[in-house]
């Protein structure tokens, strides 16, 4: 792992609501509600983070992309909310919402089923056909997962007859969630070639910055999204110019002096936060996971319901993988280069960055998007100035960090990139902007929970940390 320094975004303008999510009555706002049943709401989330936990693993060991994982992250969680819907009274389906998300089977009337076995059999089945194309030599891991939790369900006294009904309607729900998601045009991008434009003529320009990189998912901003219209609604433009060598006057070149500056003087903290964020794939479960496990950890922690717990992980993922598709867009569309290659051409011929430079334009930090997107959502439906332990990277020897919000954690991860040596500082500023116009996009327009209320968290300057 390579790291050095990086500026921190403040979301700014935090949501109010915590998102509680007490059972009502039969008469609930949710018109699927299947009330012979035993509510989902009633039901613990906890068997789930076994599936994420076995699902972080394999990210790792298959050395998914960022992208790759945000997306597999985005499909398995909407079909474990889909799964327990007809579980709940309070809460609403996403099908009809979510775009191309309809015709889902549902659950057969007047029939008893359970939630948490539907819900197992869906993420099984969803994340089984997905990982398909990796060929993992772990996919044992998830078969005896889901061997291990079918046995305690049978030894829990469930009726034959539900346990089938209930592992049936999983099926069909996980063949339709797949089914859904090839149509997004992740296969097809698969066999499209691209060809980076030139940087004669054009400094501003990326360019690979090291011996054999190959440009990384050049198409992903032409992906569907699940909520937002398409990569281009939370797009941005306000990167500064850069004239190429011996340009020492523009924006962007004041912005590679303080990258400079910060990895010529980087302290032992610093070091510490350019490492914690890293995420690096192969070592981590990337940037989307890494909020993903944080999310775990309230789950946990909370001991949180299943309805409440596949809300709020559908959410979450389904906006850092919008967030994903909005700064890739960015990304390929303006092109601009990275602080290695302004800072070799002006400042210094021989220097390397602290972290490693990913294999694709700065402009704007994905870690960033991911970042500012999960917590607007995480402090909307956990709560703001909530201080929280993360332990997500204890197994590669990093020590616990603890922060004062989720807003807070976000901050330091994009800054962390600054210390990381791979971003310029508008790179971090503005991904944090986009990343939060995803985030309040779905807390104000996707109707999962029909009583909550809530204002925007909106991205503020970016502030340096001390």
């Amino acid at each position: 792992m390579r790291l050095k320094n990086l500026p921190v975004i403040l979301l700014s303008g935090i949501i109010l609501f915590a998102g509680g999510c007490g059972t009502k009555s039969s008469e609930g706002d949710n018109p699927l509600f299947n009330d012979v049943s035993k509510k989902s709401s009633d039901e613990s989330a906890q068997f789930l983070l076994e599936w994420w936990d076995a699902l972080f693993a394999f990210v790792e060991t298959e050395r998914l992309s960022p992208p790759d994982a945000a997306r597999m992250f985005a499909y398995i969680s909407v079909g474990v909310y889909e799964a327990q819907i007809a579980g709940t009274p309070d809460y609403l389906t996403m099908e009809g919402q979510l775009n191309g998300l309809q015709d889902l089977p549902r659950p057969e009337e007047g029939q008893i089923y359970d939630w948490k076995i539907c819900a197992t059999e869906t993420m099984y089945l969803v994340q089984d056909a997905m990982m398909a194309r990796y060929f993992p030599a772990g996919v044992g891991v998830f078969n005896q997962l889901h061997d291990k939790q079918m046995d305690q369900v049978v030894a829990s006294g469930v009726p034959e007859d539900v346990i089938a009904r209930s592992q049936q309607y999983g099926k069909e729900l996980a063949d339709a969630i797949y089914e859904w998601s090839e149509l997004d045009v992740y296969t097809e991008t698969r066999y499209m070639q691209y060809k980076a434009p030139t940087r004669e003529g054009y400094p501003s320009l990326w360019e690979p910055t090291d011996f054999n990189q190959t440009a990384l998912e050049p198409f992903w901003g032409t992906h569907r999204t699940f909520f937002v219209k398409d990569g281009t609604q939370c797009d941005i433009d306000k990167a500064p110019k850069y004239n190429g060598i011996g340009d020492t006057t523009s924006e962007l070149y004041k912005q590679a002096v303080e990258v400079y500056n910060y990895d010529a003087t980087l302290t032992e903290e610093q070091r510490t936060i350019a490492q914690y964020w890293a995420d690096d794939p192969s070592e981590t479960s990337t940037p989307p996971g890494h909020w993903m496990e944080i999310l775990g950890g309230f789950v946990k922690k909370e001991d949180m319901k299943l309805d409440r717990a596949s809300e709020l992980y559908a959410m979450m993922a389904t906006a850092m993988s919008d967030a994903c598709v909005t700064c890739w867009t960015t990304k390929y569309r303006v092109n601009l280069v990275r602080p290695k290659t302004v800072i070799r051409e002006n400042i210094d011929a021989g220097w390397e960055p602290y972290v490693e430079t990913p294999p694709f334009a700065g402009y704007t930090s994905g870690h960033s998007n991911f970042s500012s997107s999960a917590a607007v959502i995480l402090t909307s439906l956990i709560g703001d100035n909530l201080s929280f332990t993360d332990s997500t990277h204890v197994s590669i020897g990093l020590r616990p960090r603890t922060f004062p919000s989720f807003l807070a954690a976000a901050e330091e991860a994009g800054f962390s990139r600054m210390y990381g040596g791979i971003h310029f500082m508008c790179d971090i500023d503005d991904g944090a902007e986009t990343g939060a116009c995803v985030g309040n996009y779905y807390l104000d327009n996707l109707k999962t929970h029909p009583k909550r209320t809530g204002k925007k968290a909106d991205a503020g300057e970016g502030k340096k940390a001390e």
